[in-house]
């Protein structure tokens, strides 16, 4: 049967078209995109495909693209890269308190560096509070970063409204779409932000690629972090060819399937509450599904240990959180930002989904998941 992967939010396996278009650009037509020979020309030319594959399923243009090493690098360049415009205007900064740490560790380093960063408030939902914004909000306030979707609870934010308030006061808009490309559609000109990030492994491409979206309005405000050979305004670098074309026909793929693949995940996400009950388990939302993709299920199960039941899954990968957090013994920043107390943060667990996934083998998941979890109630029972 093998190791039923439930943690698609970390990351996803590379799909087999996409490791198939990669292929040549690593040997046959490995030439360098900054050559003028003929083996660079084919290089650019799949280059500049790619760059139009992940402009579409964002609706921006080609030319407001940068490949990065992934969205954190995306975050940090975008973030950092408008320290010196900030300086100069002694601008502010708002950032969501459960965003993910490639957003929250820059404003650290930009706080360090004396700008002013500001912390937004979520409500129980983990939506933004937009009361609370409106009062962080002044005349220097000149940058709202936010997650689109949040990676530990799936929770999907406002960002319609978001614009509204960031456009009407001259505030730059940038978002985090890591876990919402390829799951619900986004269009950054109809969102009306000026720059977002996004990763190709958590769409079924490689790692080690990603992008990051400027609006070429703002793009200007912009400061590199690295310097050579000027391959992009924003990023000096060899562009590693079968990576990016991997990264385009990834969102390729992602945009053509995305109503078919989001309607299968919503049957996979009942089906694993319907097995959940029927297996007795005793557990609450910690994610509204409401306002929530629905590849993404948090639960927090009475007197569990998450860390224990997820060691203790040999044939089922699931998470207690993001990855980016699996190192640290203290709870979930994300879960406890939404009022749970330390405890119910330590007895959660996330589940993310695939469409790849078969009824057959949720089913077969969520057994597992039951069993042990009966397993370590009935443990702790004979201790008592």
């Amino acid at each position: 049967m093998g190791i039923l992967y439930l943690d698609h939010c970390a990351t996803t396996p590379c799909h087999k078209e996409v490791m198939e278009v990669m292929l040549k650009y690593f040997n046959s037509e490995f030439g360098n995109p900054s050559s003028l020979h003929f083996y660079g020309k084919k290089a650019l030319h799949a280059v500049n495909n790619a760059s139009r594959q992940v402009a579409e399923i964002i609706g921006a243009h080609t030319e407001e693209i940068t490949f990065t090493s992934g969205a954190t690098e995306s975050n940090n360049l975008f973030l950092l890269g408008l320290y010196e415009w900030l300086n100069r205007v002694n601008g502010n900064i708002i950032l969501c308190p459960i965003d993910h740490k490639s957003t929250l560790e820059v404003g650290k380093e930009l706080q360090r560096r004396g700008i002013d960063v500001r912390y937004g408030r979520v409500d129980a939902k983990g939506q933004i509070d937009i009361n609370f914004l409106m009062d962080l909000i002044d005349q220097n306030t000149k940058l709202l970063s936010i997650s689109l979707v949040n990676s530990e609870l799936g929770v999907i934010q406002d960002i319609k409204t978001l614009s509204s308030i960031c456009n009407a006061k001259n505030i730059l808009l940038h978002v985090d779409a890591v876990q919402a490309i390829g799951k619900i559609p986004v269009d950054v000109k109809k969102m009306k932000v000026d720059a977002l990030s996004l990763s190709g492994h958590k769409i079924y491409g490689p790692k080690g690629i990603g992008a990051l979206f400027i609006d070429r309005s703002v793009k200007h405000l912009v400061k590199p972090l690295m310097f050579g050979g000027g391959q992009d305004v924003l990023r000096s670098g060899t562009l590693p060819t079968p990576l990016i074309v991997g990264l385009g026909h990834a969102c390729s793929l992602a945009q053509k399937q995305i109503d078919e693949h989001h309607t299968k995940v919503i049957n996979l996400r009942q089906a694993f509450i319907k097995v959940l009950r029927e297996e007795l388990v005793t557990f609450e939302f910690n994610n509204d599904i409401s306002i929530s993709i629905p590849h993404v299920l948090n639960i927090r199960i009475p007197n569990v240990s998450s860390e224990t039941l997820v060691l203790g899954l040999g044939d089922v990968a699931i998470s207690s959180g993001s990855a980016c957090n699996s190192n640290s013994l203290e709870p979930s920043y994300v879960l406890t930002s939404i009022g749970l107390s330390e405890e119910e943060a330590n007895n959660s667990i996330r589940i993310c989904l695939s469409p790849d996934l078969t009824n057959e083998q949720i089913k077969t998941a969520v057994k597992i998941l039951g069993k042990k979890i009966k397993n370590i109630t009935q443990l702790q029972g004979e201790f008592v």
